[in-house]
């Protein structure tokens, strides 16, 4: 049956002007044409949303769905067995997708564990967004992140390791190119694989069709990161090797050229420092000490040219899976951008960097029909996103007012 959703205000997710009164004509889950609203065809199924704004679903670009964002996500990841992580994945998806995020990016979890829980969201077992999931990252012996189970030194191993993750189901691919703060004995600011470990993976990366994301809070991981032609670097906190901020401003114009977007993360820390301002980690308190610094390096990297998308690395420490609203206001507040850019960085922009641009991330003829409906109207304040009344994935209502609805059982 033909859906029509009706929009007091149309954001479409490419940056254009605000559209007033528009009519989304949808079947089989995907949008067939956008008009003037006035008469509906009699047998049509009306969703009348004219008194909110729609715009795409949203895209978190960077999550863990399985970390647990309590104050100690390290201690119950090692902790929890697989069947534990699996159940709070499937809350944490719950939680995303009554925020109004349509597709995630899950940047490390026990890759068997996040390739179950999107394949029963992609099958409609149970309730969540689209998941990217690159499982188990890549990461030196005992570097950052070791215990998610996938150590390759060299560039053959690192090889043989992205093949391994794209054999077991990644649809994504993630490296560690510095150490982590989640991660004892890891050193933030030095590069942990060379620019040829790191272009070994984005080959298979290349081969495989799927996108390569870098975890890079250092300058010298960002420089390894970027020549070797990774799609994101994550964090992207140009830290040197002592407590100081290193921009290399030549490598944010490469950045820009050659289109390697930066995912800044900004929630974890801003969450952190409210929550825990007494017991905060020597590395943290670095970092927010350098934290003006380093917003003026995002602002300085927007201003040349480089894309920036929103991901919140939600399941981190403090960070739940409900931030993608707060890390899109600090995108606008702290780096400068606009809200209808902010808006972008969790839509067109978004799917665009992570090759999902043919199908989501816009309201379009042909693009499926993931959109959300809030009050007010975030491309002038951008905190109106987060009022989420109604969130539609696939042309299908799944949460309204904050309420996620389950799939229908099937059998």
């Amino acid at each position: 049956m033909m859906q029509v959703i009706l929009a007091g205000l149309l954001i479409d997710g490419t940056g254009a002007t605000v559209q007033r009164d528009r009519a989304l004509y949808v079947e089989d889950g995907k949008i067939q044409g956008i008009a003037a609203a006035g008469d509906t065809p009699s047998d049509a199924e009306v969703v009348d949303l004219s008194r909110l704004t729609v715009l795409p679903g949203l895209i978190d670009c960077h999550v863990h769905l399985v970390f647990s964002h309590t104050s100690i996500p390290l201690l119950d990841v090692l902790a929890e067995d697989d069947q534990q992580l699996l159940l709070r994945g499937v809350a944490s998806a719950r939680v995303a997708l009554r925020t109004g995020i349509t597709t995630v990016r899950d940047l490390g979890g026990r890759g068997g564990v996040t390739f179950r829980l999107r394949d029963a969201i992609q099958s409609k077992l149970i309730a969540g967004p689209r998941v990217l999931a690159a499982g188990s990252p890549i990461t030196i012996t005992g570097g950052h992140c070791n215990f998610l189970g996938l150590e390759a030194d060299g560039e053959a191993a690192v090889r043989s390791a992205a093949r391994h993750q794209l054999k077991s189901g990644a649809n994504c691919l993630k490296i560690m190119a510095t150490g982590g703060r989640m991660t004892p004995g890891t050193n933030v600011g030095m590069a942990q694989y060379t620019v040829a470990e790191i272009r070994a993976a984005r080959d298979e990366a290349l081969r495989a069709r799927v996108t390569l994301a870098a975890h890079a809070i250092g300058t010298a991981g960002i420089r390894n990161a970027t020549a070797a032609g990774v799609n994101t670097i994550e964090h992207c906190s140009w830290l040197g090797e002592t407590p100081s901020v290193e921009f290399d401003e030549s490598m944010a114009a490469q950045m820009a050229e050659q289109g390697t977007a930066a995912v800044p993360t900004l929630m974890p820390v801003k969450q952190a420092t409210a929550a825990a301002s007494g017991t905060l980690s020597e590395g943290l308190r670095e970092h927010i000490a350098l934290r003006t610094e380093l917003l003026s390096c995002l602002r300085r990297m927007a201003a040349l040219g480089v894309t920036i998308l929103a991901g919140t690395d939600a399941g981190v420490a403090w960070t739940p899976f409900d931030s993608l609203p707060g890390e899109l206001e600090a995108l606008v507040s702290e780096v400068g951008l606009t809200p209808m850019q902010a808006i972008q960085a969790a839509t067109g922009n978004a799917a665009t960097v992570l090759g999902l641009d043919s199908s989501i991330g816009t309201l379009a003829p042909g693009k499926v029909a993931d959109l959300i409906a809030v009050e007010g109207d975030p491309s002038v304040r951008i905190s109106d996103i987060r009022s989420v009344r109604t969130v539609i994935k696939e042309g299908q209502l799944v949460a309204q007012n904050g309420v996620v609805l389950d799939p229908a059982p099937t059998g």
